[in-house]
């Protein structure tokens, strides 16, 4: 079982399904559906490998490494926007 932890965004519990299939999410199933205007909250990046001498004609490629990163300013845009929607509110 993921440990709980408030969503970043709103304060709320994550929810338990989500946390432990996405252990890495900081975000609650609505704001994690919001993110996707600015990118989502994780950017993915792929490289592929070369496995080929330098200078030779002949490229040969190998795997493909990913990695991803948390998407920092999409996460700050969603926090502004909640923000102004709630002083809106008020």
């Amino acid at each position: 079982m993921a440990r709980t932890r408030p969503c970043e965004v709103c304060k709320k519990t994550i929810e338990n399904e989500r946390a432990e299939g996405s252990p890495d999410t900081r975000l609650c199933r609505q704001h994690a559906i919001e993110i996707d205007k600015y990118g989502g909250e994780f950017l993915m990046n792929a490289t592929q490998e070369q496995t080929s001498k330098a200078g030779s004609l002949k490229l040969n490629y190998g795997g493909v490494t990913t990695s991803r990163r948390r998407n920092d300013e999409g996460l700050r845009k969603l926090r502004d926007d909640f923000l102004n929607r709630n002083e809106s509110a008020e």
